[in-house]
């Protein structure tokens, strides 16, 4: 793995033993609360989101033209965890999570599927069953254009002022990847860091970290281009910006395809986004919006202090 300077997933674990570590409270344990899938289809960009809170699960989905689905998983209700519903005249969306199975975190790993269907075509499949039998159960053709992941967003929120390690996974180039990120913030001195690491092997270390709190890196990792933002800012100085408000860190993982490597990605506006945004739905919206014609699969992380 190669690091190339640029111009411009889950759960909490215990970081590795340093000699310094008897200084520091351990990390607590929390997983997303929110994670959205962002889509290119053959009918615009469909999201679809995945929340946990205590009072159950649900998903949401939206599609172009403003069309919505909204649907609270009662898991002792199952005549309500599957079914279709018209959402408009050539609109569809068939469910059924009655046997899905749920981890730790708010969308479900097996067991489920959720299909759209527009114009009498299944631009959405998500789930484990099989396509034909997708088709089958929607009556619908195959679309022009098979369905294209282009974001992933994950939204947690952790203990505050803690030494944290946060831990995902996603899929690249049809394998799962897992993804590090460690924030050792407990002094604001000299020795905070940021650490990433790919598959437990770092990639990327940033010191001194009261100094470099925004930033943007592109590593190579197996032969895959992958950019590396990052802003800590309101996560170190929340009590200096705003009293009332807690503070928040944002990652981005952007996988390039070779196709486009060497195509510029958008910093301008993504550094904007970082220091003028308070919540996650504002700060990816500049990223949907670039996202109509896709350049590569990216993955979102938004941490936010509890």
């Amino acid at each position: 793995m190669s690091i190339i300077s640029s111009p411009f997933p889950s759960c909490f674990r215990l970081s590795k033993t340093t000699n310094d570590d008897h200084h520091h409270p351990p990390p607590l344990s929390t997983n997303p609360n929110l994670t959205t899938y962002i889509y290119d289809t053959d009918a615009g960009t469909v999201s679809l989101t995945w929340s946990r809170s205590i009072l159950g699960r649900s998903f949401h989905i939206h599609l172009p033209f403003y069309s919505s689905f909204h649907l609270h998983i009662k898991p002792f209700l199952f005549w309500n965890n599957h079914g279709s519903k018209k959402l408009s005249h050539n609109t569809l969306i068939f469910w059924n999570l009655s046997n899905a199975r749920f981890g730790s975190g708010p969308e479900p790993h097996s067991s489920f599927y959720v299909a759209v269907v527009v114009d009498n075509k299944l631009i959405l499949l998500v789930g484990d069953i099989s396509t034909n039998d997708a088709h089958a159960k929607c009556k619908a053709q195959e679309p022009n254009n098979r369905q294209l992941l282009v974001l992933k967003r994950e939204h947690v929120d952790v203990a505050a002022h803690q030494r944290v390690v946060y831990t995902t996974r996603t899929r690249s180039r049809g394998r799962e990847i897992e993804i590090e990120i460690e924030i050792d913030s407990v002094s604001y001195d000299n020795n905070s860091r940021l650490l990433f690491c790919v598959d437990g092997e770092k990639v990327l270390e940033v010191k001194m970290l009261k100094w470099k709190f925004r930033g943007n890196e592109r590593v190579e990792v197996d032969g895959v281009s992958l950019q590396i933002s990052w802003d800590v800012c309101n996560w170190l100085f929340e009590n200096d910006n705003n009293n009332n408000r807690n503070g928040h860190a944002v990652f981005m993982f952007k996988f390039e395809e070779d196709e486009v490597r060497g195509k510029s990605w958008s910093v301008s506006s993504c550094a904007g986004s970082f220091g003028g945004s308070s919540s996650v739905m504002e700060w990816s919206s500049v990223e949907e919006n670039e996202l109509v014609v896709p350049l590569g699969f990216s993955l979102l992380v938004y941490a936010s202090k509890r």
